[in-house]
């Protein structure tokens, strides 16, 4: 794996991503590459089962996009890439996608965040979308995401004042799941992702699936959506072995089958 703007290290079962473009990790259009790339090279390798995203240096995860491109209509000769469609490639992603928020995240780099599946967040850090100040509106799914994590109307006036959240409101409202001290958010982010690797990479599809599609259509769909999965997990090599495993009163040993 080689990128330009991220750097990347495999642990066991996992890989830790972290956002190298400094000073504010903007999120230009090299760091949408890069991640881009990670999530297709990952995708089908066995030997990742869950993915750490985080940013280098203490004050932020990532600022936001990069405002200096906004006037560049492409970058070089590579096509130009959406925000959008890395971020819905995240929430789509069938493997576990962990947000480490080692500082402050703005904007885009918010909306980065929230993609992902489960959010780990520094105790000193804050998380907002400015963009209204800026007269503008959140552009890579700040406007959907933000609702259906933390309600509407406490959404609603996170981003018509663009005020930040302190990391105690962020957790208080269910934006993130745990609160640690900055030096730990990697450590414990690690930790979470070594722990879902070792789970049923089956069942873990079809449960990331099942809320991601349900939660955007009727529950009576959504029960379909469920249905669906675990006709697919009742039926494979891990659903027989966790069966085994726990009358043996053994850990289980998954193979994704």
């Amino acid at each position: 794996m080689s990128y330009t703007k991220l750097t990347v290290e495999k642990q066991d079962g996992y890989l830790v991503a972290a956002i190298n473009n400094p000073p504010a990790n903007a999120l230009g259009q090299a760091v949408l590459r890069d991640l881009n790339k990670l999530l297709d090279e990952c995708l089908d390798d066995s030997n990742v089962g869950a993915i750490v995203i985080t940013g280098t240096g203490e004050k932020l995860f990532s600022a936001g996009a990069d405002i200096s491109e906004f006037s560049s209509i492409n970058d070089g000769d590579e096509p130009k890439i959406n925000g959008n469609d890395v971020f819905l490639k995240i929430e789509n992603y069938t493997k576990p996608v962990i947000a480490a928020l080692q500082g402050s995240a703005y904007g885009g780099g918010n909306e980065l965040a929230m993609s992902c599946h489960l959010r780990i967040m520094a105790d000193s850090a804050k998380v907002g979308l400015p963009e209204v100040k800026l007269g503008i509106i959140p552009g890579w799914g700040g406007t959907q995401r933000l609702p259906r994590l933390i309600g509407k109307t406490k959404a609603l006036e996170v981003m018509l004042t663009g005020d930040p959240l302190s990391a105690e409101e962020a957790i208080s409202y269910g934006l993130v799941n745990k609160l640690v001290p900055a030096e730990k958010v990697v450590e414990e982010a690690s930790a979470l992702a070594a722990k879902l690797a070792k789970g049923a990479p089956l069942a873990i599809r079809e449960i990331l699936k099942a809320v991601s599609q349900g939660l955007n259509t009727t529950i009576e769909k959504g029960i379909k959506i469920e249905r669906s999965g675990s006709a697919v997990v009742f039926a494979s090599e891990d659903a027989k072995e966790g069966g085994k495993a726990f009358f043996q009163k053994r850990q289980p040993n998954f193979q994704g089958k």
